[in-house]
């Protein structure tokens, strides 16, 4: 089989086994490739114009499908529930980086907190950390652009498909970190957001994230579904002193150190 056709065979199995990743896997171990797996399961009907239009926008949006099978598919994904396929704009290399650090927290953060996050992305981007982050507004997208501007690289997890505009009128800052890093989606190009996915994407999250800091969360924060996936993991987790332990806002922090996660006073601390 070419190139070609074993690529849109991945890509069918990414749609048709969307949010049944489990499933996949376990066809891919019995019959040991995406095709393989479509010749099982041949009496399903396949949309090759949606395939061939996802192929032809990654290929004008410089955009890079990854299949699990690919030497530059991210390994550390493949200690979680893996994605079929994964679609990239910017550095690969970004990827597989060992001295990445996430940070994570609220969309309505603080402004001690969005402060807190300037100065930890900033601090450890320029001493060599790759920060990863899922591009939702308040901390990661500051966490994002802290590391841009000290000259850093960042990796974007989205939620959604590479070039939907969500948040709205973030686009450019998509294209600013493919420039300087990476900006990842396990969703087809400009595939919508709902609220499901942004769920699904932080195990990829705590996969690419060697440490976690936790900026901001209270006892409803997604951001604590990043954190339980990051300890399956084995990674360390870090959260940043709350700045009132009565407040609502930061009863998610105060919640993990009362559970044991280490307390960062200082960047150095995560070094």
């Amino acid at each position: 089989m070419d190139r070609f056709a074993e690529l849109a065979a991945w890509i069918k199995c990414s749609l048709v086994f969307s949010g049944h990743e489990t499933e996949f896997s376990a066809l891919l171990k019995k019959h040991g490739s995406a095709e393989g797996v479509l010749a099982g399961i041949s009496r399903r009907r396949f949309d090759d114009t949606a395939v061939q239009s996802i192929i032809d926008e990654c290929a004008a949006e410089g955009i890079e499908i990854l299949t699990q099978q690919d030497e530059k598919f991210p390994r550390c994904f493949f200690e979680t529930l893996p994605p079929v396929v994964v679609y990239v704009r910017g550095d690969t290399t970004a990827l597989s980086e060992e001295s990445s650090i996430g940070i994570i927290g609220a969309r309505r953060a603080s402004e001690y907190s969005l402060g807190v996050c300037r100065r930890f992305s900033g601090e450890l981007a320029a001493r060599g950390k790759v920060i990863v982050s899922g591009f939702a507004l308040g901390t990661d997208q500051t966490a994002h652009c802290a590391c841009l501007n000290s000259g850093g690289k960042t990796v974007s997890v989205l939620g959604c498909g590479i070039g939907y505009d969500y948040p709205h009128g973030c686009l450019e800052l998509q294209r600013r970190i493919a420039r300087q890093g990476a900006v990842i989606s396990e969703f087809a190009p400009k595939t919508k957001p709902v609220p499901e996915n942004f769920i699904r994407r932080n195990r990829l999250i705590g996969a690419l994230s060697q440490k976690l800091l936790v900026i901001e969360a209270s006892d409803k924060s997604g951001c604590l579904n990043t954190v339980s996936h990051a300890l399956e993991l084995g990674r360390e987790v870090f959260v940043i002193p709350p700045h009132s332990i009565v407040q609502k806002r930061y009863a998610g922090q105060c919640g993990l150190i009362r559970d044991g996660a280490d307390i960062a006073f200082q960047p150095s601390d995560l070094i």
